[in-house]
């Protein structure tokens, strides 16, 4: 007992100023947020390892022609003998030891085709960590402009239960004063709580989605995030069969599938050649060993040995054997990457069509949407002064208030979808997103007439 009346004191008696102070709202910009994702990726950093390991690989190609050495050492402690005469008996001079160093070098013509495969598949490398900083970039953005939104949406709903409760209180003096109805008094409280409760609900997904875009950046979640910066929203009316024609071969996933039919290519003839062409195999070799059969006493003894061979083969060239058809398999591989690329170019030119197409119908429900909320706030502000001269019932209020909140939300998601329609196409294009809102004369994607 008295523990605890000391612990209750301890905490009385805490100073005020030991207490955890609020953090001031941290601002951050897009260009912010950006930068942090990348430099937090771990995905990223995996990339970057994998990226350093072919680039030290395609630094190093004489790896691939740097002959095979090898240096052994022997030494024999049993006699020759165990059961036979003169029977198991431990002879020193029948100590055995030896020592070989040699070298050994192939060479081939598929060598050039294997350096060329290195180099390739540095440039693979490359191209995907590339494309996952960029994917990285984009995702970074879209959550980014997502929040945004989320928390316009929030300041909405806080203004609508902000007119609700005031609604609520006058209603309440009128009632209590037999101005209005009791029906009237009970759907104003209804008002109140249904956008209490939306309320809520918003200011939880923001909550949510925030905490996970703060984790994506490394920060910590109790951070006060205060966003800004934005992608303008703007009409985009470049010529999608344009863009196709500048931009579809700059692709990741088409400069990818163009790396890959290489790489098979460079397979096949590497498969080719080790196959069907002669192979010279240069080798030499140094040993040293006993040479009088007197164990460790024996008089040291050296042998040098050179070789040169060259192997023909003759199997590859038989239709039906196991070379052959490997060969032909590779072959095979090669003709189905190239339909998978005319396949990919097919869907990748849809894509941009079907981007500029909805980019334009976007800004068109935009357009639209615009309208609405400035009829819908007018027609709000004639209710409102009805409401309060009696003209105009409370439901009819409420019925514009609700028409208004449902094109301020549209406006809202309409704008997040124009600038995710216009985060997709620059991706699609593999270009910035900053260039598709150049409209000025002289920018790289010229708008069409």
């Amino acid at each position: 007992m008295k523990f605890v009346r000391f612990r209750a004191l301890a905490l009385l008696m805490f100073p005020i100023w030991a207490l955890p102070i609020a953090a001031e709202p941290a601002t951050l910009s897009l260009e912010d947020a950006i930068q942090r994702a990348l430099d937090q990726s771990i995905n990223l950093r995996r990339e970057a390892i994998d990226l350093a390991l072919a680039d030290y690989s395609a630094r190093r190609l004489w790896s691939e022609i740097f002959p095979g050495i090898n240096l052994s050492a022997g030494l024999t402690l049993l006699p020759q003998t165990l059961f036979t005469d003169p029977g198991f008996r431990y002879n020193a001079d029948e100590l055995r030891y030896s020592l070989n160093l040699g070298l050994a070098l192939s060479l081939n013509p598929s060598l050039r085709a294997s350096m060329n495969r290195i180099e390739l598949a540095f440039r693979t490398q490359l191209l995907s960590y590339e494309d996952a900083r960029r994917q990285l970039e984009i995702r970074v953005i879209k959550d980014f402009l997502r929040l945004i939104t989320m928390n316009e949406n929030v300041a909405h709903m806080e203004e609508n239960l902000e007119f609700a409760t005031h609604t609520m209180n006058n209603n309440r003096i009128a009632w209590q004063h037999g101005h209005i109805s009791e029906l009237t008094w009970l759907n104003s409280q209804l008002s109140v709580e249904t956008a209490r409760y939306a309320l809520n609900t918003a200011r939880g997904a923001y909550q949510n989605a925030l905490w996970e875009f703060l984790a994506l950046l490394g920060m910590d979640a109790g951070t006060d995030i205060t966003f800004t910066g934005t992608i303008d929203i703007i009409p985009i009316l470049y010529d999608p069969e344009q863009l196709i024609l500048i931009y579809l071969p700059r692709r990741p996933d088409i400069i990818n599938q163009r790396q890959t039919i290489e790489r098979m290519e460079l397979g096949r003839s590497i498969t080719s050649l080790s196959s069907r062409s002669p192979t010279l195999t240069l080798s030499t070799q140094w040993g040293t060993h006993p040479g009088q059969g007197l164990g460790f006493g024996d008089p040291l003894a050296e042998r040098v040995s050179g070789s040169v061979t060259l192997n023909i083969p003759i199997d590859s060239w038989v239709p039906g054997t196991r070379q052959s058809q490997n060969i032909r398999a590779a072959s095979a591989e090669v003709e189905k990457a190239r339909l998978d690329l005319q396949n990919i170019e097919t869907q990748a030119k849809t894509e941009i069509r079907s981007l500029i197409s909805n980019l334009r119908n976007t800004w068109e429900s935009l357009e639209i949407a615009r309208l609405r909320v400035d009829i819908a706030q007018r027609t709000v502000d004639v209710t409102d002064e009805g409401f309060r001269s009696g003209t105009v019932s409370f439901q009819e209020l409420e019925d514009r208030r609700r028409d208004l909140s449902d094109a301020r939300q549209s406006l809202l998601l309409g704008e997040l979808n124009y600038q995710n329609l216009l985060l997709d196409l620059a991706a699609a294009l593999n270009v910035e997103w900053r260039v598709l809102t150049r409209q000025q004369p002289g920018a790289i994607l010229m708008p069409e007439a």
